[in-house]
């Protein structure tokens, strides 16, 4: 059985960049408490790990004692949670992607000259809940399709970008679909270079094997799509976090297994998983 390991797996620039200041932080915490304001990343085994040494996780500002450490995760946060953090007297560590910092700061800047900002993601995700606060509540809708009533957005000009963790084949769908409703508009390719080269990946390789495993945090917005993708060109596909919910019956008869990953996942977490889809080789 042959096994074909996307290269791009693992780690991308600002997960790792994240960890490492996480890291850094609760090695240096001089007895304060640290505190990380959302999951630093999207992957459970590694925030497991952090909050072992000592990280502690919480969702809301409120929750954060005054005069201590607070790591933003990679995903961003909104800017009032950022005053609300100083006023508490806290040392705030900005873990934001530098990703995720340039389409915050281009949602602003659109919205300061009026224009409707359309934003291809979900909903429900972090980054997409801090990229919102960027902008005029009036100014801004989040769509999770190219699928969209524009008649509903009463706009003569618009901006439109994207979670950068999305599908750029949807997301320039949406794209040419608004430039032929609106007289202006302008168009910002948020997604970032690390989720175009994975999903390139996992389409080559997931046309060329019987099986794809997919690894990652089931709340990880990249592996998901990672996920959706492999099974646009592969019929059997998987999504495990780590190798202990492998079934190995499933590898029976199969010749060729493609293994791709998010960008949240370690590579200790692929080397195991990749290892035992080997053992059903003996």
């Amino acid at each position: 059985m042959e096994i074909i390991v996307a290269k791009s797996a693992g780690y991308c620039f600002g997960v790792k960049r994240a960890i490492d200041m996480v890291e850094e932080v609760l090695s240096n915490s001089m007895g304060k408490r640290i505190y990380s304001l959302g999951e630093i990343i999207h992957n459970p085994q590694v925030v497991k790990r952090l909050k072992d040494r000592g990280l502690m996780v919480v969702l809301d500002v409120g929750e954060v004692e005054k005069e201590s450490i607070v790591v933003i995760s990679a995903h961003g946060r909104s800017e009032k949670d950022i005053y609300k953090l100083k006023e508490k007297k806290c040392m705030v560590i900005d873990a934001t992607c530098p990703f995720v910092k340039f389409p915050q700061s281009v949602i602003k800047k659109l919205s300061k000259e009026n224009y409707f900002i359309i934003l291809f993601g979900d909903n429900n995700h972090p980054e997409v809940k801090a990229l919102i606060s960027y902008s005029k509540p009036q100014n801004i809708a989040v769509v999770d399709s190219f699928d969209v009533n524009f008649e509903l957005f009463k706009a003569s000009k618009v901006g439109v970008l994207a979670q950068t963790t999305q599908n750029k084949d949807d997301f320039m769908q949406l794209v040419c679909m608004t430039v032929k409703k609106f007289k202006e508009c302008r168009v910002f390719n948020t997604i970032c270079d690390a989720t175009n080269i994975r999903q390139d990946e996992t389409i080559s390789i997931a046309k060329n094997v019987d099986i794809m495993v997919v690894i990652g945090g089931r709340n990880s917005a990249n592996t998901k799509r990672l996920y959706e993708i492999s099974k646009l060109y592969c019929k059997k596909v998987i999504h495990i976090e780590t190798e202990k919910e492998l079934d190995m019956k499933i590898f029976d008869g199969i010749n060729k297994v493609g293994v791709t990953a998010g960008a949240s996942t370690p590579q200790d977490i692929i080397k195991e998983v990749v290892k035992k889809i080997k053992s059903s080789n003996r």
